[in-house]
């Protein structure tokens, strides 16, 4: 639940809920007045919270989940059990779930940039293509940076944490002409030994350093005119990804291993979770990491009675894998994988502007997105096949490439002061490519070259109606589109895979209550899926009579999800204030029969993977004098999440790992601060909870891998300027 900026109303001398403020539909608006189901952090949240990454504010979210596969830049994102549930192309394609950094959409793999100068976290829940210039299928997260103003102004952090973490940020802002250009710049550096030992000599642990810095620029000519252009530059190096063996092997594990070290995991001298929870025995260096720059540029100009907006943007990412992957410290074989992205994209918007009781948004968007996966494995010096060293024993090269073009809009038309009535309108065009050339032994065992295209036209109604000054109320129904794509295995039959639609019926209700004192959101929906994608593994026969296993896309002919969100906020007293939330879930399969591990398994009424049923959350800080010129506070949070399953071949498999058991987990803050500096001591996962989200391959002999909870204790310093 996100922590609302709250505090008394000077002006009424009365206890009062601050007004959030949010962009929710392309515009700034009152949370209140948004008819979505959106929860907003502000900029005072975020820095209370002290939130990191996408984890720490997801987790506050109702009915919003992640799943891990060891690495800060690796989280798989389910909005009421939308989710990408696809490996085979996810780092080629664009994500399920939209991701902005300042209007930009950037892809699936970045997914999770620094908390570093932000001004807003805003997570909508549901379909939002009619307003935004990319498809939003499960919903949308728009982060917000803060812009250059008039005000001259600096910042500095300091933190030490847990693994001989060490942080420093630094903020600065210069007015350069006054009303006309600023200029503001912030960076970011983070260095720690890691939490996972490695007990080879060779290889290394998980120690990391990132880096990160922004530079923005705001131009305001005239009164109607603002440019705004941003550039950031990300640099995450790790000596791995961030696991623990499990003990039990994956079925490509088994088969691969089959008579080798009697079908047994290999504890190999660190044993298994939870018993061993930050130990490895790699006997060959790791590295994880990713290097990512994007800019935008923004031009709004002020008509008399509308806005038009242009946004264009660029992104570039690179991420990187190497080391280890048979598990143990005999050197049998290691891996490299690189993963190139680069987005660009242009939109175009026109929305009106003024008291008119007509509000209207119309725009456009043209993108490309680009990914490239190179991915070698190599036989190490005591492999089982008395290869020679560094002999490349399969070699995998993927290239996607999606083009997309949209047209949307929507208009809002407020026939009393009570009753509003909106409906939209997207046309989606894309274009889907994909090269891929598989090679083994050195020789090419196949190849793909093939393009698709796909089109669509989704709708949205919604009602409005505004039953007092304090409360309004909604009904909405919106349908959401994904396109298709391409296998990347040449020996299956069928070489591309259908789009995926939905349709989302939702209500909710908007009230401030006790003289705006308490803040309850309620929605409700139900969301019906046709085609929905999914990955499946299959043993067919090749052109040489040989079985072979190949991954693909598959579609599940239906499948529906329902549930529930609420979040409060309450002002206790003028000192103490309180937020919770809770979101129900109930997502799965209606029709659909997959090939998991050799047999046709029918899935109906199965839980979507990656949806647990209750999410959970709750925070209270409270405030008091220390002296004239100080305060202190006090503050915990805690979070919960039910069970899952991670991915759809585990739902036929019980037990550890494969079935993921609900975990939770409690943090406390307590510090001191005026209006120029302060400091916060804490500890996050207060409880030591043992828990993990995901099981995932990494290396055969000790099976899959867990990434292991921590609990970190911490101390920040902040100074600010006047």
């Amino acid at each position: 639940m996100p922590l609302t900026q709250l505090q008394a109303a000077e002006a009424e001398k009365t206890l009062m809920l601050e007004e959030i403020t949010v962009t929710a539909q392309r515009r700034e608006q009152s949370l209140q007045d948004v008819p979505v189901s959106v929860s907003a952090f502000t900029s005072v949240a975020i820095e209370r919270n002290m939130f990191d990454g996408v984890s720490d504010y997801l987790s506050r979210t109702p009915n919003v989940s992640f799943i891990s596969t060891g690495g800060r830049d690796r989280k798989s994102i389910s909005i009421r059990g939308i989710t990408n549930f696809l490996s085979v192309d996810q780092d080629v394609r664009p994500s399920t779930v939209a991701f902005y950094l300042d209007d930009f959409s950037v892809g699936g793999g970045t997914v999770n940039p620094p908390m570093m100068d932000i001004e807003r976290i805003e997570v909508l829940r549901g379909p939002q293509g009619t307003y935004f210039g990319r498809n939003a299928v499960g919903g949308a997260i728009n982060v917000t940076t803060k812009k250059p103003d008039n005000d001259m102004f600096a910042e500095a952090k300091i933190g030490y944490s847990s693994f001989n973490t060490k942080d420093l940020e630094a903020i600065i802002n210069v007015p350069l002409i006054k009303d006309v250009l600023a200029i503001r710049g912030n960076m970011k550096w983070t260095k720690s030994d890691g939490n996972i030992k490695n007990i080879n000599p060779i290889g290394g642990g998980n120690e990391s350093e990132y880096v990160n810095g922004r530079i923005a620029v705001r131009y305001t000519p005239s009164d109607r005119l603002t440019i705004d252009i941003n550039a950031s530059l990300t640099d995450e190096e790790a000596g791995m990804r961030e696991g623990v063996p499990s003990g039990v092997f994956s079925e490509f594990a088994k088969n691969t291993l089959f008579g080798y070290l009697n079908g047994q995991p290999d504890p190999d001298g660190v044993g298994f979770w939870p018993n061993n929870t930050n130990k490895v025995n790699f006997n060959r260096p790791q590295s994880a990491g990713t290097k990512f720059w994007y800019t935008t540029g923004k031009i709004a100009y002020d008509f008399d009675e509308m806005t038009l907006t242009s946004i264009t943007g660029y992104m570039d990412s690179k991420g990187y894998l190497s080391g280890d992957i048979d598990g143990g410290s005999t050197d049998g074989w290691y891996e490299t994988k690189d993963l190139f992205r680069d987005s660009i994209s242009e939109e175009l918007r026109l929305q009106s502007t003024g008291d008119s009781a007509l509000e209207w948004t119309v725009g456009g968007l043209i993108a490309q997105d680009k990914g490239n996966v190179e991915q070698y494995t190599y036989a190490g010096a005591e492999n089982a096949f008395a290869l020679p060293e560094g002999f490349v024993v399969t070699e995998t090269q993927t290239n996607g490439k999606t083009t997309s073009f949209a047209l949307f809009g929507e208009a809002t038309y407020r026939f009393t002061d009570k009753l509003s009535l909106t409906g939209g309108l997207r046309y989606t065009h894309e274009k889907v490519e994909s090269v891929q050339v598989n090679v083994s032994g050195g020789i090419i065992s196949d190849s793909v070259d093939e393009e698709a295209s796909f089109s669509d036209f989704s709708p949205k109604v919604s009602l409005g109606y505004e039953i007092d000054d304090n409360t309004t109320a909604y009904a909405t129904i919106s349908k959401a589109f994904k396109s298709g794509g391409v296998q990347t295995n040449q020996l299956l039959a069928e070489k591309t895979y259908d789009p995926e639609t939905l349709w989302n019926y939702e209500a909710g209700v908007k009230a401030e209550l006790l003289d705006r004192r308490m803040r309850v959101n309620l929605a409700a929906f139900y969301m019906k899926w046709k085609n929905l994608q999914t990955e499946f593994q299959d043993g067919i026969i090749d052109g040489n009579g040989n079985i072979a296993f190949v991954t693909g896309i598959e579609n599940a002919e239906s499948a529906r999800s329902y549930g529930f969100e609420a979040e409060v906020t309450g002002m206790v007293t003028e000192n103490l204030v309180v937020n919770a939330s809770v979101g129900y879930l109930n997502a799965k399969y209606e029709n659909f029969v997959s090939y998991i591990e050799g047999n046709n398994v029918r899935l109906d009424g199965i839980t979507i993977p990656n949806s647990p049923k209750w999410t959970l959350s709750a925070d209270a800080e409270y405030n008091f004098p220390v002296t004239s010129d100080y305060k202190g506070f006090v503050r915990a949070e805690w979070f919960y999440r039910s069970n899952i399953v991670s991915k759809k071949d585990f739902l036929i498999k019980t037990g550890f790992p494969y079935q993921v058991p609900g975990y939770n987990s409690t943090n406390i803050r307590i510090g001191m601060e005026n209006e120029q500096y302060s400091i916060v001591a804490y500890v996050e996962n207060l409880f030591d909870k043992q828990y993990y989200t995901n099981a995932y391959q990494k290396a055969f002999i000790g099976g899959l891998f867990v990434e292991p909870s921590v609990r970190t204790a911490g101390v920040r310093l902040t100074f600010k300027t006047n």
